[in-house]
Formats: C-alpha cells, sequence, structure tokens
C-alpha cells in the first residue's frame, strides 16, 4: 500500500542529476537529432522539429550528458517539471536548459524513475521547488535532489513498471493505429 511507503528524496533513492551544456549548436540541414525542450511531451521524447546538429556538434554536446535507457529527460525552464523518458536505441543529444535524472538501481529500479516523475506527487513537488521568474519560470539543479517521491520495495518498483509498462506500449500502439487510419482516410 502506498501509505507504507517510505518518503525519499532523490538523491536518498540514488537518482544522480546529469546537467547539460548552457549553450545551444548550430543548427543543420541534416544531421543528427539535439532534443530540446519542446520534444517532451506527455512523457515521451518526439524528434518532430528537433534541431539537427554536425556529427562533431552532437558528440561534443554528449560528452557531459549522454542520455542512456531508461533516463528521464527533465525541463528546469519553459515548461519546468516536464519529463520524457529514454527508451532504447534513441541517440540523442540533450538541449539547454534540460537536465538527466538517472537511477544507480541500488534503490529505485531505473524503469520505475519514469513513473515517479508523472502525476500530482510529482507536480507539488515541482511546485514546492519552483523559481517564479519574469519571463521564465524554472527549477534550480540544487533544488532538484530534494524533490521527494515515494519509495516501494523494489518488488514493487518492478511490477509496477511492468505493468504500466505494458499499458503504455498498447496505448503507443493505438496510437499508431489511429494515425494509420487518419492517413489512410486522408488518403
Amino acid at each position: 500500500m502506498s501509505a507504507d511507503w517510505p518518503t525519499v528524496t532523490l538523491k536518498e533513492a540514488g537518482v544522480t542529476l546529469i546537467d547539460c551544456d548552457h549553450k545551444t549548436p548550430k543548427a543543420q540541414e541534416e544531421g543528427l537529432p539535439y532534443v530540446g525542450i519542446p520534444q517532451l511531451k506527455e512523457g515521451r521524447i518526439l524528434l518532430n522539429g528537433a534541431r539537427l546538429i554536425s556529427e562533431k556538434d552532437f558528440h561534443h554536446w554528449r560528452r557531459k550528458a549522454m542520455p542512456v535507457p531508461d533516463d528521464v529527460i527533465l525541463s528546469r525552464r519553459c515548461n519546468p517539471g516536464e519529463t520524457a523518458y529514454v527508451p532504447n536505441n534513441l541517440e540523442i543529444a540533450l538541449g539547454q536548459n534540460l537536465v538527466l535524472l538517472r537511477s544507480k538501481g541500488e534503490n529505485l529500479y531505473p524503469p520505475f524513475l519514469r513513473w515517479v516523475v508523472q502525476g500530482r506527487s510529482w507536480w507539488n513537488q515541482v511546485s514546492k521547488f519552483i523559481n517564479v521568474g519574469a519571463v521564465f519560470d524554472s527549477l534550480k539543479c540544487a533544488n532538484i535532489p530534494d524533490f521527494e517521491i515515494k519509495l516501494p520495495p523494489m518488488a514493487e518498483q518492478i511490477k509496477i513498471s511492468e505493468i504500466l509498462g505494458c499499458l503504455d506500449k498498447k496505448i503507443e500502439l493505438n496510437r499508431q493505429t489511429n494515425q494509420t487510419l487518419e492517413h489512410i482516410a486522408q488518403a
């Protein structure tokens, strides 16, 4: 039962914050994807509209923050608190004002992190730590490790991740099917 789960900070759960470079590479006509804040939608990374950058810039931007599967990308500005998980086989460079959250796996099952950063509890933490600005609201990197989460036992984290992962795959398959049917109808 979730009421029995202890409340811990992201830091106590073994989640590491990896900051990005605080600049933007030059866009190219062709190249490799550089993911920015607009590409984070409903917990996913959508490459539509992503800036393309040179291979040299791509490797340079990944030297400090190289996204790996089960990392969570967190927006610190514009849409502070918005997250998306990194799926398998996605090679991207991380844009400005984004950070990676990575679980070491000792206390928090890495795929479970994706589900921790969604829902009312997560947004309550965002509201608690938000810095209201004249132009953009933002989150400070120094505050993010202090976000509190409920941490179920590892076996429950794994089970929850499996169930939600299966449901998410079904939802994504239905979304793709609907998109295909819409294209057929338009043709």
